[in-house]
């Protein structure tokens, strides 16, 4: 029987890794696998960061009446040793002599938002207006905070033009630039994928909320792409996030 005086408790953490969406091959969907953390590797990863873990592959044990019913197919896991952040947050970055630089050079040259409105897609030629809303998306404005009420400084960009004028190009830079970003498209998107679905956790039986794509770009940019695709009524579950 249990002994809890007797027993030695650990930190536990699962976790669920899925490859990136620009890496995924045409005509697929991104795969995923279940990583196990424990001690000191717990808590090193939030949903929708993006992260590299080293750790060892193996398969998942049968115990009691399912070893009797095991059968030579069994599934996989990913025990992580180590953690690391692909991506730095905004409070990680730290100023060096040289960027300071930077910045009051460009200061002094009194031109400073057309310069960073043209550094966002380079390659794309034009479209200098979509760049400049683009830049003052990722900067944003300040949060007011009135005696009771709340006026967010976050801006909602709608882009919409003919087809092959690079929409979807500045979406997918917009969102490799920025440190905590998804890139979804609304065409295989439901409502519950962009906001968030009940799952059931296999060890305690109790409900989940797993996130979609609106809660894992929480403090960041969402990207949906072909937003006309969608239905109405996944459409109106983005406002209620």
């Amino acid at each position: 029987f249990f002994q809890p005086r007797g027993s030695k408790f650990s930190k536990f953490q699962e976790l669920r890794i899925q490859e990136l969406p620009e890496e995924v091959p045409k005509g697929s969907i991104p795969r995923s696998i279940k990583a196990i953390a424990e001690d000191n590797t717990t808590g090193q990863a939030t949903p929708g960061d993006v992260v590299n873990v080293t750790g060892v592959y193996l398969p998942e044990s049968a115990h009691g009446f399912k070893a009797l019913s095991a059968s030579t197919v069994t599934n996989v896991y990913f025990h992580a040793l180590k953690i690391e952040q692909n991506k730095k947050s905004y409070a990680e970055y730290t100023s060096s002599e040289k960027l300071q630089q930077q910045v009051e050079q460009l200061y002094e040259s009194g031109d400073v938002y057309e310069q960073l409105s043209q550094s966002i897609a380079p390659e794309i030629w034009g479209h200098n207006d979509v760049k400049k809303v683009l830049l003052l998306l990722l900067v944003g404005a300040g949060t007011k905070s009135l005696s009771d009420v709340t006026i967010r400084g976050d801006i909602n960009v709608c882009l919409m033009g003919d087809p092959g004028v690079a929409k979807s190009q500045m979406l997918k830079w917009i969102s490799t630039l920025v440190p905590r970003a998804i890139y979804t498209t609304g065409k295989g998107s439901s409502g519950v994928g962009l906001t968030a679905a009940v799952t059931k956790d296999p060890y305690t039986g109790e409900a989940l909320l797993e996130a979609g794509a609106l809660v894992l770009a929480d403090n960041g940019v969402c990207c949906i792409d072909e937003f006309d695709k969608m239905e109405e009524s996944d459409r109106t579950s983005i406002h209620e996030v």
